[in-house]
């Protein structure tokens, strides 16, 4: 009996691990869908007009960081301020 609980409780375990790993990827994937924006040697970002920058500020920080706070995703977290910050210094330059 003690052996089936220890092998229920070590698969109970992997599958609470396995879930951990897919609600990570799930979260990633968000977020990239924001990626394209910021990557390459002239990023999107830049050339976007005022509008489209504060809808983009918006949806960061309404939509994704609450949600990444909440499931303590914090490269998710880093990557939405570090990218709040881009956008607002743009817009600054802007002004």
């Amino acid at each position: 009996m003690e052996d089936l609980l220890k092998n229920t409780i070590n698969d109970l375990e992997k599958s609470y691990d396995e879930l951990g790993q897919m609600k990570n990827q799930l979260l990633s994937m968000s977020l990239d869908s924001f990626n394209y924006l910021f990557e390459g040697e002239d990023p999107m970002y830049k050339k976007m007009d005022k509008k489209s920058r504060k809808e983009t500020i918006s949806a960061l920080q309404e939509d994704l960081l609450p949600l990444f706070e909440e499931n303590k995703f914090e490269e998710g977290v880093k990557r939405v301020k570090n990218y709040v910050k881009l956008l607002q210094g743009n817009l600054e330059k802007q002004k």
